[in-house]
């Protein structure tokens, strides 16, 4: 099939020109009216990570803002922790130690005495804090706590009843798990004990090397002495220095001005009665 066979049209076309007037045909350039304006601008990578980040950002109102200010912030300072203790260390109220705050039960003896609370763990000391107390404070009788593996028991001699830590011991039964406590002088002495299927010459101290026996009182962990405050020997010796004139005093009272202060050392001379 060819052109030819359809003919010659009456209709003719008309083919418009780029470089003509658009305008002197009549029609407009503009299709569409201004209400149908957008944007097709891509947000830029930055513009994605703002949004990212605004996406995920939360913030909390606090109904009762801290320390009675409202819209103010409340920090807690990491070094002013260290220093009331080592690292992570909280003030337990109730029964713990009066150093540095141990308050496992099994750990703990009361000293009979002043009625506080001390632990068998030496933390940065020669020897354990109950046996520093009993020796800075000459007290000499202590309880096991409650909740701890014997229970509430007073260590005393079986035999006579004296409550001196520092002079009694134990002594195993020849054929049954148990053991007696009995004193250095006279009670673990005496010939009687053979009678009684004791084995006097395995008589042994509750105090061995400054500290408690473990299986009376238990050792405290070092996990447990990380997280406790980190005392020291000049520091329990001020400590003790202040129980004795207020038994009321705590730690933190280690830390009012002149505490820390060393008395003037004394003189062989004095110039006048004034000095002096």
């Amino acid at each position: 099939m060819s052109v030819a066979d359809y003919g010659p049209s009456s209709q003719t076309l008309t083919f418009l020109d780029p470089e003509d007037d658009l305008g002197s045909l009549g029609i407009g350039a503009d299709t569409q009216g201004d209400g149908y304006d957008f944007h097709y601008t891509l947000p830029s990578q930055s513009q994605h990570l703002e949004e990212s980040l605004r996406s995920k950002l939360v913030i909390h109102e606090v109904d009762e803002p801290p320390l009675g200010v409202p819209g103010e912030l409340h920090f807690d300072d990491e070094e002013e922790e260290v220093e009331r203790g080592g690292a992570g260390f909280q003030p337990v109220p109730g029964t713990s130690c009066s150093y540095c705050g141990i308050h496992d039960p099994a750990t703990l003896v009361n000293c009979n005495i002043c009625k506080r609370w001390f632990c068998n763990s030496r933390g940065n000391t020669s020897g354990s804090h109950i046996v520093n107390h009993l020796v800075r404070a000459k007290h000499k009788e202590v309880t096991l706590h409650k909740d701890g593996p014997l229970g509430e028991t007073v260590l005393e001699c079986y035999s006579c009843g004296t409550r001196n830590v520092f002079v009694l011991g134990f002594i195993p039964a020849k054929a049954d798990s148990v053991v007696v406590l009995l004193c250095r002088q006279p009670c673990a002495a005496q010939n009687s004990l053979k009678d009684m299927n004791w084995e006097q010459e395995s008589w042994r101290p509750l105090i061995t090397d400054r500290q408690l026996l473990s299986w009376l009182v238990k050792v405290p962990g070092d996990a447990e002495q990380l997280r406790a405050r980190q005392i020291t020997a000049p520091q329990i010796n001020k400590l003790e220095d202040l129980w004795k004139e207020n038994v009321d005093a705590g730690f933190q009272d280690l830390e009012k001005p002149g505490v820390d202060e060393d008395p003037a050392q004394v003189l062989l001379r004095y110039q006048d009665g004034y000095q002096y």
